[in-house]
């Protein structure tokens, strides 16, 4: 597979399902909003840790933390996932909570930019952070309990 990188830190595989990403290959960033792959990469510049997504195509087990396909049964109905606006991320050296803390430090930036408009409280996801760049026409990032 030609692996192909998006940003200094990231290659597009990783925010695409397999099955997808065997479709549509290149094209499949068109799916996506840039602006959640910018966020990502703003993230680990910022944080320096090492931020999954996807791992798919390392022989990693996750595949469905970036674009899902939209007749997936992972997740919700209308999830921002089936829309390219959502990651579920995952990091070796900081906890979901740690990453949680770092995006509402820089909150007023994030909403300004619309890189990050809305979170899931990790009360309920203690092992990713799921993330996403839908409008909610808010001046706050939205916390949201699935």
């Amino acid at each position: 597979m030609n692996r192909v990188k998006i940003t200094p830190n990231f290659y597009l595989d990783e925010f695409i399902d397999p099955s997808i990403y065997a479709t549509r290959g290149e094209r499949s960033i068109n799916l996506m909003d840039y602006r959640i792959i910018k966020f990502t990469q703003w993230l680990r510049e910022l944080t320096g840790a090492p931020i999954i997504v996807n791992n798919w195509a390392s022989g990693g087990q996750y595949k469905e933390s970036g674009l899902r396909r939209a007749n997936t049964m992972t997740g919700a109905k209308w999830s921002q996932h089936k829309y390219g606006r959502a990651v579920d991320l995952k990091c070796s050296t900081m906890k979901p909570r740690q990453l949680f803390d770092v995006i509402l430090k820089y909150e007023d930036y994030l909403i300004k930019e619309q890189l990050c408009t809305t979170i899931e409280n990790t009360l309920f996801t203690p092992t990713w952070l799921h993330c996403d760049c839908r409008y909610t026409g808010m001046d706050k990032i939205l916390i949201v309990n699935p």
